[in-house]
This record gives C-alpha cells, sequence and structure tokens, in this order.
C-alpha cells in the first residue's frame, strides 16, 4: 500500500513547541494518565521517522490500539498524529475471542446463529469487526484526554506545507529535482473526510482484498462493498481506489 494514502487513517493535531518539547510532555502526559505505551516502529513503516518519535499504544485488555506519530512541521510546531489500529488478524481474534463474546451485548443473536450454524469463518470476522471497534473506541479515548492534556489543535480538512530543516536558521537550498521528488510526502492532505468504517473498507482494498474477502471480514454484502467502493473511487479518484477484478 502506497504511504501517501495513510494519513486517511489517521487524525491529525497540531502541537506547539519544537520536537523535542512535545516529545517530552506527550511522554509525561501518557505516564501521567496512566497509559501504556512503547516508543518505535514496532514493524509498521512510518515514513521514515525516527523510532523516538512514534509511540505504540497499548489497553490492557485489547493490546495494541493504535499509535502516534510526531512530525516536524516547523521550528514552533508539530504534527501530532493518531493512527488507526490495524483490523485484527485471526490469530488474535482467537486470542480475545471469549473476550469479546463476553463484551458484545446481549443475547448476541446474530453470533449465536453463526455458531449453530457451523460458520466459524463468519463468525470470526464478526468478532473481528467487534475487536476493532473496541480498539478504536480505546484509541478515540486515548486521544481525547491527549488532546485535552496537550492543548492539540485539530487539522481536519487543512493543508500542511512542513519545512525540511530541523534545527533554527536558514533554510538549506533544496535542488528543483528533489523538491519534485519529496513533493508528495512533503505535503499533507486531509480534506476528504472519511468514517471509521469506509477508512478501514478504504485501506483493506488497497492492501489487495477482494470485495467477498471485506465482506466477510464487515458481515456485508459483496454487492454493498462493491458499491461503496465505486463511491469512494468517484469520489477520491482511481489512484487511491484503483481498479481491479
Amino acid at each position: 500500500m502506497s504511504e501517501e494514502i495513510s494519513p486517511l487513517s489517521s487524525f491529525q493535531y497540531l502541537a506547539g513547541g519544537d520536537l523535542e518539547s512535545v516529545r517530552s510532555a506527550l511522554i509525561k502526559s501518557l505516564r501521567m494518565n496512566s497509559i501504556p505505551y512503547g516508543q518505535g516502529h514496532n514493524g509498521s513503516q512510518t515514513y521514515g521517522i525516527d523510532p523516538a518519535n512514534v509511540f505504540q499504544l497499548y489497553s490492557p485488555r485489547w493490546l495494541g490500539v493504535g499509535r502516534i506519530e510526531l512530525d516536524i512541521v516547523d521550528h514552533s510546531q508539530v504534527l501530532v498524529r493518531f493512527c488507526l489500529p490495524a483490523f485484527p488478524d485471526e490469530n488474535e481474534i482467537e486470542y480475545h475471542e471469549q473476550e469479546v463474546r463476553d463484551a458484545l451485548p446481549p443475547p448476541a443473536a446474530v453470533i449465536r446463529i453463526m455458531d449453530a450454524e457451523g460458520d466459524r469463518h463468519r463468525a470470526l470476522a464478526f468478532l473481528g469487526r467487534y475487536l476493532h471497534q473496541f480498539r478504536i473506541r480505546c484509541l478515540q479515548e486515548i486521544q481525547s484526554l491527549l488532546v485535552s492534556s496537550l492543548g492539540l489543535i485539530s487539522v481536519y480538512g487543512l493543508t500542511i506545507e512542513r519545512q525540511q530543516y530541523p534545527e533554527p536558521g536558514i533554510s538549506p537550498t533544496i535542488p528543483a529535482r528533489q523538491t519534485k521528488e519529496n513533493g508528495q510526502r512533503d505535503i499533507l492532505r486531509d480534506d476528504v473526510p472519511l468514517r471509521d468504517d469506509r477508512q478501514e473498507l478504504l485501506r483493506l482494498w488497497q492492501s489487495g482484498h477482494t470485495a467477498k474477502d471485506i465482506a466477510l471480514r464487515t458481515s456485508k454484502t459483496e454487492k454493498t462493498i462493491l458499491n461503496q467502493i465505486s463511491l469512494l473511487r468517484k469520489s477520491l479518484g482511481e489512484q487511491l481506489v484503483p481498479r481491479r477484478k
């Protein structure tokens, strides 16, 4: 999946201050609010960001619930991204299966019908969807706490132009060729609002999943998935929502 589209699966904010001060304030807030975290990439690609500026977030119950990335905008501002968790794989779902079943609202008739019919694959997809919702909800709670404590400013719907020199001083001259090559990475766009379910649908499609696979994961029909993909392509274009058989 192309790295340029990842901001569609994140919530972005601005923090005042240089990178070091924002990182220190974030760590302090995480500790004060008893939010489990770890620093580093954890196997995920994050735009070449230094591991010290990537914070993996955890929940005692649901494990990994997303991550925070810090990126320099200029000498006095830092971009703070709250990145959504990946959809859980089958091993994760089975690991959390009983907890998810216990957390489902009673009487959880749908999952009971699947169990009765012996449809294990569809049941796991159903449970995976709820596990993903729990993780996103946990990330949103963490996000709300940190936005308040750090005084973050939402950049929803804005275009952020980042300067490419880390320390105060005169901006170095950037060759025209290098500027062209880095253009897409240096300008972040988050001006297309997508609901959480649409973000996940887009992520799965861009990852190569078929409409049938996505339908099983989301408990929707294949026709519904194809219709939603068509609408996303109409809104975002074929570059972000490619056509394929």
